[in-house]
């Protein structure tokens, strides 16, 4: 096989790539400016540029294309993990880099687009779940670049499982103000942290004013 034949394949995922991103941020840009109700497939491919049959090549539905993850989602969690403080603990810097997007996750951005599909199209929760699959595999990145770990490694993909399901459940008992919000992020952190052994009869961590 010529030199020319093998790099091929390369171009031809790299061009696939690139307009499966192109397709998606099209989506999520219009969905921002007009909501993602009033988006159609058809405005999605004339934003980004293609044809209809271009567009199935990619993605069954416009949905699809709102959730749609990628390598360089991957390379922005992972690194908001690495850049947090040494000295906190892996599953604190995930939680607290996972914040940017998930509390109040600026109009229009994919952040928002994304709770806005889920919330209108239950049909989704497939899509969902692997959307949950991907960013958990991120903060398996970003937690292994602190740890200097493996991603496969145990250590790193219990921290991950254990930051993203307590950033959920925080954010469905978190109350509506930012304040409130970010004191609950950290009694999460504090119990993860210090560990259900150290918990108060009130639910908060013994680690909280150093006792």
């Amino acid at each position: 096989m010529s030199e020319r034949q093998q790099r091929e394949p390369s171009r031809r995922e790299d061009r696939k790539r690139d307009t499966t991103a192109r397709l998606r941020d099209s989506a999520t840009r219009l969905a921002g400016l007009h909501g993602a109700d009033n988006v159609t497939i058809d405005d999605i491919c004339a934003d980004a540029g293609v044809s209809r049959r271009t567009f199935f090549n990619h993605f069954a539905t416009k949905d699809e294309a709102f959730l749609a993850w990628d390598a360089s989602d991957d390379a922005h969690l992972a690194g908001l993990i690495a850049a947090r403080p040494p000295a906190e603990s892996p599953v604190r810097a995930a939680l607290w880099a996972m914040t940017t997007t998930a509390f109040a996750p600026r109009p229009g951005s994919r952040a928002t687009v994304v709770r806005e599909v889920m919330a209108r199209n239950p049909a989704v929760a497939a899509q969902a779940t692997q959307l949950t699959r991907k960013v958990i595999h991120a903060v398996e990145l970003g937690i292994a670049e602190r740890l200097g770990l493996p991603p496969d490694s145990h250590p790193v993909r219990l921290g991950a499982v254990t930051a993203v399901a307590a950033l959920t459940i925080t954010m469905r008992n978190a109350p509506p103000d930012a304040p409130g919000r970010e004191r609950l992020l950290e009694e999460t952190c504090r119990v993860l942290d210090h560990g259900f052994l150290g918990l108060r009869p009130d639910g908060t961590c013994a680690g909280r004013d150093g006792g």
